[in-house]
């Protein structure tokens, strides 16, 4: 969450050092949209002059309108900005909060986990895996390993290595 918070801040950060520089640009910009939609304006007054028709002046109100955004390009983006602070400060409250619910979520699942036989058995209190617990498990009908013998013992010891590397392999891709 903090890599998001300090997205933001950087952006900010941005977006306040950069709108000073970029004001001679801004400035060409601005001279260039306000003649093009002139131009535009011009272009269809006189063509309706030049038919003798009259001149219609609502569907020149949206170059105009334009014409003007342009001209106030810094203003209107401060209102834009001034409008969706709010939002902005709203939206981060709301991830603050579920992110606070998933810390819970995630910690009463580590908590449950603790709780499995897979845990106990492949993982345990000391990290190093239960063979005795694993055994019992896997070996209902001989629980206490009596008659495992010599080859069967290392055969198993095997089996609970290559059990345990998958349960961990298995728990490492879900962390």
């Amino acid at each position: 969450m903090d890599n998001i918070t300090g997205l933001q801040a950087t952006l900010e950060q941005v977006y306040n050092q950069m709108l000073p520089l970029c004001s001679s640009l801004i400035g060409t910009a601005q001279g260039i949209a306000g003649f093009a939609a002139l131009w535009y304006i011009a272009s269809r007054v006189w063509r309706q002059i030049a038919a003798a028709e009259p001149i219609d002046f609502y569907p020149l109100l949206r170059p105009f309108a334009l014409g003007i955004a342009i001209m106030l390009f810094p203003t209107v983006f401060a209102a834009m900005n001034g409008v969706l602070k709010p939002v902005i400060s709203n939206t981060y409250n709301m991830v603050s909060d579920s992110n606070a619910a998933i810390a819970t979520l995630l910690q009463a699942k580590a908590n449950a986990e603790k709780q499995t036989n897979s845990y106990q058995m492949f993982d345990g209190a000391n990290g190093e895996g239960e063979r005795a617990t694993w055994y019992k498990y896997t070996h209902p009908d001989d629980p206490t390993d009596s008659n495992e013998g010599m080859i069967g013992s290392v055969g198993n010891d095997v089996k609970f290595a290559m059990a345990k590397a998958s349960y961990n392999f298995r728990n490492s891709i879900k962390e």
